[in-house]
């Protein structure tokens, strides 16, 4: 049998030719997943940059810091800091967040407010062995915030209705991010004893994370924003959180215990060596179905596309009599190809929503209509509209569905496969002819001599 007769009029000869076809349309395919991967590492990279600007912001509560020396050696003997984390501490923080533009990106920052009180027991004494003295005149308040120049309003502490004025003064407690630092006697609040209530109020902008730390013995943690795709990360998740179309709120409940940080330690202790690495929670501000991983997620089915859209144009050769070239099925897969490119160009100047309904539109119109003039008649392109309408609807819905998006797709695929098992059941492929006008599956149909192949 001639060879180029064989591809032409056989169903094998076909379908080998259709498998190759698609597998060659992989590599287009991949141009556009590379270049659709390009375009996410450039938009991370704008999203990193207004970052190093904002900063992604940690928060830890205060810290209280006593000097002490060897007891009865005069005021010029060597100095050793004790730390002692409060004995409750809630933070309360209320974000307000806003769209920024970097080139052509739209990048979420929030404006953060922070609340934070709580309550220290001034150490009575240097720690049980050591003949130490403390030096209470030399008390300092430390406060942990990652970015300190995202800081919109100074930031005051009050204890006893004395207040002070926080300063940027270096890393003093070792393993926590940058501080700030008080002295307790600019408070003027006294000789320091027994319990010391405070209250801390921080007002800082940020981009992207917003994150805590439990210094405290115990701590607990309210937030809210107005964001409405928070993704909750770090060493604790919330105990309780409320996610909507509005906003979120989530509340962190953490014991000492649980955080890693002892509630006091001396600097030459080897949990003075702690890490705020393991401890730190919080959320960030995310699109759940961001422009560039949902297009590169949709790129994914476009084997499943293309394969669909030659199944129905084999499917009239088979029962039409037609006979199609090469080059017909080589456009209408290009084409869907197209549409992957038309989508990331447009979903990065108008969102993706917009962006997939008109390209989704463009695509299924130039198909169909390119299927009249191939098919011979809008009847037969009709079905192919209606198939890629709902294939494009489908896999936008499979998309949007963040937690079900893998369900549906294997879902989508088992049941098409599932439906052409069906309706070929009892298809006898030896006794089929492409190309003979009205064949019946299952009876061998001479072609017809008029019909020659494009």
């Amino acid at each position: 049998m001639d060879v180029v007769r064989f591809f032409q009029t056989s169903v094998t000869g076909k379908t080998l030719f259709i498998a190759v076809l698609v597998l060659t349309l992989l590599i287009p395919l991949g141009m556009i997943e590379r270049l659709i991967a390009e375009r996410g590492e450039r938009h991370d990279a704008a999203s990193a940059a207004v970052a190093s600007t904002l900063g992604n912001q940690t928060v830890g509560g205060p810290v209280l810091i006593v000097p002490m020396r060897p007891a009865n050696s005069g005021s010029t003997a060597a100095t050793e800091d004790t730390f002692g984390l409060a004995e409750r501490l809630d933070i309360s923080s209320d974000s307000k967040t806003t769209v920024i533009t970097r080139g052509i990106y739209r990048i979420p920052v929030y404006e953060a407010r922070i609340h934070i009180t709580g309550r220290f027991v001034f150490p009575s004494g240097p720690p049980p062995g050591a003949d130490m003295e403390l030096l209470p005149d030399q008390a300092v308040i430390a406060l942990p915030i990652s970015d300190p120049r995202s800081i919109r309003e100074p930031v005051r502490i009050t204890v006893g209705g004395a207040s002070a004025t926080f300063q940027r003064g270096g890393m003093r407690v070792p393993g926590l991010p940058q501080q700030l630092f008080v002295r307790y006697a600019d408070l003027g609040a006294g000789a320091p004893s027994g319990p010391l209530d405070f209250s801390i109020d921080v007002a800082l902008g940020g981009s992207n994370w917003l994150g805590f730390l439990p210094l405290g013995t115990a701590t607990r943690v309210t937030m809210t924003s107005d964001w409405p795709s928070p993704s909750f990360r770090g060493a604790y998740l919330p105990e309780s959180r409320d996610v909507n179309g509005h906003g979120f709120s989530a509340t962190w409940s953490v014991l000492h215990v649980e955080g890693g940080f002892p509630p006091r330690w001396k600097r030459s202790d080897p949990a003075g060596a702690i890490s705020d690495d393991s401890s730190e929670f919080g959320a960030a501000l995310i699109d759940p179905v961001g422009v560039h991983e949902a297009t590169l997620r949709a790129a994914k089915y476009g084997v499943l596309l293309i394969g669909l859209c030659f199944s129905v144009y084999f499917a009239f050769e088979l029962l039409a009599g037609l006979r199609l070239h090469a080059l017909h099925y080589l456009l209408i897969g290009m084409a869907n190809c197209v549409f992957y490119l038309l989508l990331i160009a447009l979903a990065e100047q108008i969102g993706f929503g917009y962006a997939y309904l008109a390209s989704a539109g463009a695509s299924a119109a130039l198909i169909t209509l390119y299927s009249v003039s191939v098919l011979r008649s809008v009847q037969r392109a009709l079905p192919i509209g209606v198939l890629l309408t709902a294939l494009y609807s489908y896999l936008y819905v499979t998309l949007r569905a963040e937690d079900y998006a893998l369900l549906l797709g294997a879902l989508g695929t088992f049941g098409t496969l599932a439906a052409v098992m069906y309706f070929t059941r009892h298809v006898d492929w030896h006794a089929v002819r492409i190309g003979s006008r009205g064949t019946s599956f299952g009876l061998r149909a001479e072609p017809e001599d008029a019909q020659e192949g494009v």
